[in-house]
């Protein structure tokens, strides 16, 4: 009996496992049909799709083998669909929710709109989430708490709205969470400091529009210790910086950018030791620069501007930002301190943070000379030091120009409103042929323009207006064939304009005025037949009109010869000019008619002819 007894137990074990093991097969069969089903679903409601990335999703093929999809080997039940930068448009289908394997789901950067299913919180083994670039709307699903698996969610770039779900807190194993250039509102759920997991946390926005996150920067975000990227930039925080944020010393990435943050820079920041960006500018920060930075020795991105912040660079030795700049930031490429009231000298030691490639800092009191050796930035792209006291009354205060000899990278040097004394070097036509704005608007500048100035072949702009430059402009300025913004304006330049500048077929600004030249205006001139302005009022200049300036169809926004010696009649060619906005022929000596062909200048808003020695009638066709 008892053999007997063993052999029936035996047979019904076998026969109980071939059951379990045939159980699978089945599952998987059904399971191959709903993840068919739901794919030619997703399919239907994608309604262009201009490169053929679904033209594989029919019967002919195994779904597996459809183009951008991706299943497990020994399941065969789809796990991964990929479908980025396809141009896809159409809505998102809810049959997704049978696609029970799916572990990523990857649309970024098509044309989807609409809502964000429901369904989508029912794919429980979901792992990576990426819908950005894409045009969905509505609120984000409270339900997406359902998929616990999830690792990394990025929603970014659409325009989805309403507030953040507190429920996402419950997603303890995510990494990656980016909401960014949506149209979200509210609070930053406190709860959110409970994903101890989160690594990246992102909610700013473009500056054209998005996110408007209200309130305070939750504290429990010092929980956060994994945390290596917090981006929260162009919103409307309120309220100081919580220091405990700064108990994440895996913080690599800060950017609180362009909110209404107020009070001091917290001293605790010096504890983010791996820091490599840092933006905290365009708020209401007051105080000084903490003399702290200098032990953020990783920095590489350093931007506090649009602050009230005073003071002078601090100068700590061994610490402060004056000589970390020179010692301790070697690694610093990006300095932004513009919009402050920061005063005091530029600390000579920024000569030694050889890999910077951006210096602004435009709209502060920073006076004395500028006592940057610049001969060791030739990484530089962009010098901005406008509106500031810089200068002294030292004859060799252009003497930095020299230095920039080796900066091979340079492509915009601006010090518009300074305080500037001296001459320009004739170094100056050492610059890098890849610059393209050079500008020294509003100086004290004074003596000749070199004519090495025209080796400068890169440039698109050239300012030198509101100075006290006297002599000749140079005939080697109709070298700048790439020029398309000229400014010698408000000076004391006499002689005659170069028959060179109508080399400058590029150009479509031209600023003469206010200087003492003299003769006629160069009918090369009319080889610019780019030119939307021209203005050469307040000088000496004689002669008529030339008709070619007159034949310029291109100029659209002001023709101003006023208050200078022109005579004779004004051309009847005047009336070619149709896109004209502004004319002022005022203070010349033009006499005759006035020509009835300015009826033909129909997008004239500001016409000025006074001053002059017309006669007879104003023309009906005005």
């Amino acid at each position: 009996h008892l053999i007997v007894n063993l052999s029936s137990f035996s047979l019904i074990h076998f026969l109980f496992c071939s059951l379990l093991i045939s159980l699978p097969s089945t599952a998987i069969c059904g399971g191959y049909e709903r993840d068919h089903e739901a794919l030619l679903k997703i399919k239907s409601l994608i309604t262009h799709d201009p490169y053929g990335a679904l033209t594989s999703w029919n019967d002919s093929l195994h779904l597996c083998d459809w183009s951008h999809v991706y299943c497990g080997k020994r399941h065969r039940r789809v796990t991964s669909i990929e479908l980025s930068s396809h141009g896809l448009e159409g809505s998102l289908s809810p049959h997704l929710r049978n696609l029970s394997f799916l572990r990523t789901l990857s649309l970024w950067n098509n044309n989807f709109q609409g809502a964000l299913p429901q369904e989508l919180g029912r794919l429980s083994r979901l792992r990576h989430l990426n819908l950005s670039c894409n045009k969905f709307n509505e609120v984000i699903p409270t339900n997406l708490s359902g998929c616990f698996n999830l690792e990394t969610i990025d929603l970014s770039g659409n325009e989805l709205v309403g507030s953040i779900p507190k429920e996402i807190s419950s997603l303890t194993k995510l990494t990656y969470l980016s909401f960014r250039n949506n149209k979200l509102t509210g609070g930053i759920p406190t709860i959110l400091g409970n994903i101890t997991s989160l690594e990246v946390f992102a909610v700013s926005k473009n500056p054209l529009g998005g996110c408007k996150l209200y309130g305070v920067i939750p504290h429990e975000f010092g929980h956060l210790s994994r945390l290596t990227v917090l981006s929260l930039a162009i919103n409307k925080l309120y309220g100081v910086i919580p220091t405990n944020v700064f108990n994440c010393s895996n913080l690599e990435v800060l950017d609180l950018s362009q909110n209404k943050l107020v009070g001091n820079i917290p001293k605790e920041i010096s504890f983010l030791s791996k820091l490599t960006f840092i933006s905290i500018g365009n708020n209401n920060l007051t105080g000084g620069i903490p003399p702290y930075f200098g032990n953020i020795t990783s920095l590489e991105v350093f931007a506090l501007n649009g602050n009230p912040l005073g003071g002078t660079i601090p100068d700590t030795l061994g610490r402060g930002l004056h000589s970390a700049i020179g010692g301790m930031l070697p690694h610093l490429v990006w300095l932004q301190l513009w919009g402050n009231q920061l005063s005091g000298p530029l600390p000579a030691s920024i000569s030694n943070c050889t890999r910077l490639r951006e210096l602004v800092l435009n709209e502060n009191k920073f006076s004395g000379h500028l006592s940057v050796d610049f001969s060791k930035l030739t990484d530089i792209n962009i010098i901005s030091i406008s509106d500031n006291l810089f200068g002294s009354k030292e004859a060799d205060g252009m003497k930095f120009i020299d230095s920039l000899k080796n900066c091979t990278k340079l492509k915009l040097l601006i010090s518009y409103n300074c305080k500037f004394q001296g001459v320009l070097p004739g170094s100056i036509g050492n610059l890098s042929n890849q610059l393209r704005y050079l500008g020294f608007h509003e100086n004290l500048l004074h003596g000749t323009l070199p004519s090495s100035i025209g080796n400068l072949v890169g440039l698109n702009k050239l300012s030198l207006g509101r100075n006290q430059f006297i002599g000749n402009i140079p005939s080697t300025i109709g070298n700048l064939q790439n020029l398309e913004g000229l400014e010698f304006s408000e000076n004391q330049l006499s002689g005659q304009i170069p028959d060179s500048m109508g080399n400058l077929s590029s150009l479509t600004s031209l600023s003469l005025s206010s200087n003492m030249l003299e003769g006629v205006i160069p009918l090369s001139l009319g080889n610019c037949q780019h030119l939307l302005e021209l203005y050469l009022y307040d000088n000496k200049l004689t002669g008529k009109i030339p008709i070619q300036i007159l034949q310029l169809s291109s100029l659209s926004k002001i023709l101003d010869l006023s208050q200078n010696n022109f005579f004779g009649s004004l051309p009847s060619e005047v009336g070619n000019l149709n896109k004209l906005t502004a004319l002022n022929l005022a203070d010349n000596n033009l006499s005759g008619n006035i020509p009835s062909s300015l009826g033909g200048c129909s997008g004239l808003v500001w016409l000025s002819l006074s001053g002059n020695l017309f006669q007879e009638t104003i023309p009906l066709s005005l």
